[in-house]
């Protein structure tokens, strides 16, 4: 589960991303150049040290087969390793270009924890792709390929995964557990899974806001308060499908994800102040309680692969489809008047997607071409009483329809090179039900070029791209009713919103043990979360809006790694800077304030089987957007691995995470003659002991990569 930051707006800042606004939208397959093998690409390899990382066309490829990095723990341990890749407190993200998209051998991963149950000792090699071209959905800014060690014979086979995390400021202990089988015949393949969890978490907050006056800077309002947030939740997620290679040139199957919230809750006490020029008006006590009625969702995949003479043919169709209703009561005591609170909010989301890749070598290369359509149809409500807010009920209909082709050559021994082009045109009819006036009907029309050049100089690869993303605005952004957070705080989406552009040139280069990389991005019509006072009692609302400067950022990094015997680091810097300024409401800001990121990760492979880890995370204060992160945030971790048995069938793993408990992040955010500062202490400091047993292990067949990943995260999922 994906630990939330909360602030008091339920602002969902992230903005310790060194791009954030980067969506995490799914891709298609990428470009499979090598696949030709009568072009088969010179590659340089980094020798002399475990792993050994290669530039491979658009790629960054790390072999983990063999590698120090062969028994480092989950692929979650290993991903971290990985040049270009470092871990922001319980995220994962490629440097300078945000959350990636995962796949495992072809394979969309839709539920991040599944990074967590896959055994590093599975993983053959990890390749990070920065600057994905036209076959990727126009929404992706990074892409991480996981393949894994090919496995041979029939039968049945199973592996287990189970892990209780014990946090240290609280007490608590949330248990987890899965199992997934699988039955392997010739060309058929069944496999299922099942798992349980339980997940609880805390945060408590100092805040404080302020109102002044926009010609003289006086202060009108001022707001002081504490906060703590603790949410709950325990779910099933079921997988079931088959494959079945039905020959060298034919394959089919299909899976169905069911994810269902068995319990989910979010409690939270906020004490608040609210002073008036300097005098104290009023004091309020909130206790409020959400829950949801068995949030679930599913996903249906299905797909073909297959090939006629030389033409490759990739064809996926998904349906996804999420229901969620959510309950909320507040009673707020005042000194004033007491409020008692009740409303419920309904959403269900159906969305259809289809994908066709048809791939063709020509010359020295490859030719792509495809489609790729997605559906959404949406419904909301909201009831509220006692809020004095309107009630809403929305339809939404999102369509969009995607057009691409892209070329990749190998031009001689040492070069080779691609060009894309894709083609989207997106469609959004929002309807009021209550207010006809709000209707809204857009539709956009994008091209989305891509370029990339990949050449070795003497011992040196490099590698340039070029391409041009979009940000869409979510469902949830674009939603016009207002939810109530307390009597100072409302928030609402604004339908208004426009999706953001970026344009991002990167240089990759590779040499003995250093990787270096430096990425330019520009951006327009950014997406920002935007707060404003909306009455003369001091009342704020929060919702999004576009900034209408463009935002330019500079993104350097490089990383180390070496193995000195049993000691294996791995060591990254980067120094991420935009450039930013704002006409507020009371003057111009600038917003230029660089991060400095500092990971050390340390390794020692030790006999018998055992491992121990030292990493630690650094990154400085810095701005994004608007944002103001003012304290330096620093995580500490310690772990210990033992593998046993035969093949080292059964790892026990025990880690220590946040140890001095300096994992936390404080934000001023600044909107002109109204701000907001907030200090945060997060429930980080756990103690995690997991444990995996394989039997027979298999290698997944499934070839489904999926259609509408974007569209699946604009959804977003309702349960896990």
């Amino acid at each position: 589960m994906m630990r939330r930051f909360i602030v008091i707006q339920a602002l969902a800042i992230s903005a310790i991303a060194a791009n954030a606004q980067a969506a995490t939208a799914g891709a298609s397959d990428s470009l499979k150049l090598d696949t030709l093998n009568i072009h088969q690409l010179q590659e340089v390899v980094i020798k002399g040290q475990l792993p050994y990382t290669r530039l491979k066309g658009d790629a960054m490829v790390t072999r983990i087969t063999g590698s120090t990095l062969e028994k480092a723990g989950t692929a979650q341990d290993v991903l971290r390793k990985v040049p270009g890749i470092i871990k922001k407190g319980e995220d994962l993200e490629v440097v300078g270009r945000g959350k990636p998209v995962y796949y495992i051998n072809g394979r969309k991963v839709y539920d991040n924890d599944e990074l967590k149950r896959l055994l590093s000792d599975e993983i053959a090699s990890v390749e990070v792709i920065t600057n994905p071209g036209a076959i990727y959905d126009a929404t992706v800014t990074a892409v991480v390929r996981i393949k894994t060690v090919r496995r041979q014979g029939d039968g049945f086979s199973f592996n287990t995964f189970a892990k209780t995390e014990q946090s240290l400021r609280t007490g608590l202990n949330d248990p987890e557990a899965q199992v997934n089988v699988n039955y392997r015949h010739k060309g058929l393949d069944v496999f299922a899974s099942a798992k349980e969890w339980q997940y609880r978490t805390n945060q408590w907050s100092d805040l404080g806001q302020t109102t002044t006056d926009i010609s003289t800077g006086t202060e009108i309002f001022r707001y002081e308060g504490v906060l703590k947030h603790q949410w709950r939740g325990i779910g099933t997620h079921l997988t079931g499908g088959f494959n079945w290679q039905i020959n060298d040139k034919h394959s089919v199957g299909a899976k169905v994800d069911y994810a269902i919230s068995t319990k989910v809750d979010t409690k939270e006490r906020l004490a608040m102040n609210k002073y008036e020029r300097g005098t104290l008006i009023e004091s309020v006590c909130s206790d409020g309680h959400n829950w949801s009625d068995k949030p679930n969702n599913t996903l249906v995949n299905a797909y073909y692969n297959g090939s006629i003479g030389k033409l490759t043919i990739d064809f996926n169709a998904d349906l996804f489809f999420t229901n969620d209703n959510t309950h909320q009561l507040m009673k707020e005591t005042a000194n004033t008047t007491d409020r008692d609170i009740e409303s419920v909010t309904t959403s269900k989301n159906n969305m259809t997607a289809t994908k066709l890749v048809l791939a063709y070598p020509i010359w020295k290369g490859m030719l792509n071409i495809g489609t790729e359509e997605t559906f959404i149809e949406r419904d909301n409500t909201n009831n509220s009483q006692g809020t004095g807010l309107p009630n809403s009920t929305s339809k939404v209909n999102d369509k969009t329809y995607a057009a691409f082709i892209q070329y990749g050559v190998a031009l001689n021994a040492k070069t080779q090179a691609s060009l894309g082009l894709r083609y989207e045109h997106a469609y959004f009819d929002y309807k009021d039900m209550l207010n006809p006036a709000d209707n809204m009907e857009r539709s956009y029309d994008n091209i989305f070029p891509s370029a990339s050049i990949s050449t070795l100089i003497g011992k040196t690869r490099i590698a340039l791209a070029y391409s041009s993303r979009t940000q869409r605005p979510s469902l949830g952004q674009l939603n016009n009713s207002m939810m109530y957070h307390n009597r100072f705080v409302v928030q609402q989406g604004n339908p208004k919103l426009k999706p953001s552009i970026e344009n991002n040139v990167s240089l990759t280069t590779m040499f003995s043990m250093f990787t270096v990389g430096a990425s330019y991005s520009h951006y327009s019509d950014l997406i920002s979360n935007w707060s404003e006072q909306m009455n003369d009692e001091g009342m704020i609302r929060v919702s999004y809006k576009n900034i209408d400067k463009p935002q330019q950022q500079i993104n350097i990094f490089a990383t180390a790694n070496k193995t000195w015997g049993c000691y294996t680091p791995q060591w990254t810097a980067a120094f991420v800077k935009q450039w930013l300024t704002l006409d507020l409401d009371n003057g111009k800001r600038t917003f230029n304030k660089p991060m400095w990121v500092f990971n050390a990760n340390n390794a020692f492979r030790l006999k018998k089987e055992w491992q121990i880890e030292l990493n630690s995370e650094f990154h400085s204060k810095a701005n994004y957007s608007n944002v103001e992160l003012t304290n330096n945030y620093w995580a500490l971790e310690a772990a210990v691995q033992k593998s046993l048995l035969k093949n080292n069938a059964l790892t026990l793993r025990l880690s220590w995470q946040d140890i001095f408990q300096k994992g936390n992040n404080d934000v001023f955010i600044d909107y002109g003659s109204y701000n907001i500062r907030q200090t945060n202490t997060m429930d980080y400091n756990r103690l995690i002991l997991t444990l995996r047993y394989s039997f027979n292990p298999a290698r997944s067949k499934y070839k489904g990569t999926g259609a509408g990943q974007d569209a699946r995260n604009r959804i977003g999922a309702t349960a896990k």
